[in-house]
């Protein structure tokens, strides 16, 4: 069951009139890859307007159309909802959901790992609806909580942002208990302009939070801290880190080419925990120690934390690892990048003992900063002995060249994959990472 599972159900969530009943068994913003008895929704994007489909959705069988083009205003198609404006009204399904819902609400934010906190949150939390995939802007989020089941105990969802107020119009609409900010780092550059905006953007969450509800956050940065903790003081602020100070530290840390081991230690707990878990990195630590304190937040046994994180039950959608070309190791980062999460990713692959291998992509909305950060990228890698750099793209050239020594960089795609299949050996271990519109993954099937 979904909060969205009939055409009843855009009734009481859009508060609009709808003559005919119906199941809706889908839901679809694409008429390429819409199934019979689904509800279309029409967005506007650069590109392409999805209210050029919407006689073509009714044509495959869709049971309700949502659409903001004036040329429906008055159809007498039953099937077609006229809106203002579509994403206003996805919004307002949302806010309705929202208020009617009787659970807890977690909201995840941050410039890096906050996919991954979601994950890990929603599956060691007991009856929760969590994000699907990535959906974690103005279209995605509101998708991942119509398919949410209204039986959830938790709905743990994803918030990201792009450019200033967009978490703010993300988390007033789900007015979360648990507000999560995962870290701040150098990402959307572009719009946010620097290390500041992204803080500011970030940190809009906090005023969306329930009063009596929790903020957890990291507290690597004292500056960062003193800034949150001056916004509100109706919320109770949780800190993890690597740090005794932190209200949930990591000790005892041993990274392992197979995964990660540490004890999680808290005044907050009766006892230790020991954590040995099959995802590896130190930033996975962080990503479990904000997940521990959600658990916490809910008064979750811990006992049953422990055992999902511990299990095999957590796949996370970054870091895959694979055989690859002549039985070489290959881990498929190709999610996205920005500075900091290509570092981190340096730093895990910087843990195996064989000859590694970066295979990056440009990282994108960067603004002025996209040599510097490319640069430092390249120089970070040296630094933490990675054998052999690979770029690809354009920015990735300056990356290579601060790189220095087995730095290559590429601009054409049969050139790449002609030099993997030529160079890499069964003694290797690649990772291949780069921002979303690079499509890093048409490396892989080489």
């Amino acid at each position: 069951m979904k909060f969205i599972a009939n055409t009843r159900d855009i009734e009481r969530y859009l508060r609009v009139k709808i003559k005919e009943q119906n199941v809706i068994k889908n839901i679809s913003t694409d008429s390429r890859s819409l199934k019979k008895d689904s509800l279309f929704i029409a967005l506007r994007g650069i590109n392409f307007n999805g209210n050029d489909y919407v006689e073509d959705a009714l044509e495959k069988g869709a049971v309700i159309v949502i659409t903001d083009d004036k040329r429906f205003e008055n159809s007498k198609n039953k099937k077609i909802i006229y809106v203002r404006n579509t994403i206003s009204s996805l919004a307002k399904i949302s806010k309705n959901i929202i208020k009617d819902y009787k659970g807890k609400v977690i909201a995840i934010t941050g410039s890096n790992g906050k996919t991954s906190t979601t994950k890990i949150i929603g599956k060691t939390l007991k009856c929760s609806s969590s994000t699907i995939k990535n959906y974690n802007n103005e279209i995605g989020m509101p998708l991942s909580l119509m398919n949410a089941s209204p039986k959830s105990k938790q709905l743990v969802l994803e918030i990201g942002a792009s450019k200033p107020r967009d978490i703010d119009f993300l988390s007033k609409i789900l007015n979360p208990h648990i507000g999560v900010i995962t870290n701040i780092g150098k990402s959307h550059l572009q719009q946010l302009k620097n290390i500041k905006g992204v803080l500011n953007v970030k940190s809009e969450i906090i005023k969306n939070i329930r009063s009596g509800g929790f903020l957890i956050v990291p507290n690597e940065n004292k500056q960062y801290l003193d800034y949150w903790k001056n916004i509100r003081s109706d919320i109770k602020i949780l800190t993890f880190g690597m740090n005794k100070k932190a209200d949930f530290f990591a000790t005892d840390i041993k990274i392992k080419q197979n995964g990660t081991q540490f004890r999680i230690i808290s005044k907050f707990l009766d006892e230790h925990i020991y954590i040995k878990t099959n995802l590896e990195g130190t930033h996975n630590i962080l990503n479990i120690l904000a997940s521990c304190i959600a658990n916490f937040c809910i008064n979750e046994e811990i006992d049953s934390f422990i055992k999902l994180v511990n299990s095999n039950a957590i796949n996370l959608l970054r870091q895959i690892k694979s055989k690859w070309i002549r039985g070489s190791i290959l881990i498929n980062d190709t999610y996205n990048a920005n500075p900091d999460s290509t570092k981190k990713s340096i730093d895990l692959l910087s843990n195996y003992n064989k000859k590694t291998i970066l295979i990056l992509g440009d990282m994108l909305e960067l603004g002025k900063y996209r040599r510097k950060l490319h640069k430092e990228v390249g120089e970070y890698a040296k630094i933490k002995g990675i054998d052999v750099f690979i770029g690809y793209g354009d920015l990735t050239k300056y990356a290579s060249k601060s790189f220095g020594k087995n730095g290559f960089f590429f601009n054409n795609d049969e050139d790449l994959k002609n030099y993997l299949k030529e160079n890499i050996t069964s003694k290797d271990v690649i990772l291949i990472k780069g921002s979303r519109g690079m499509k890093m993954e048409k490396f892989i099937n080489v």
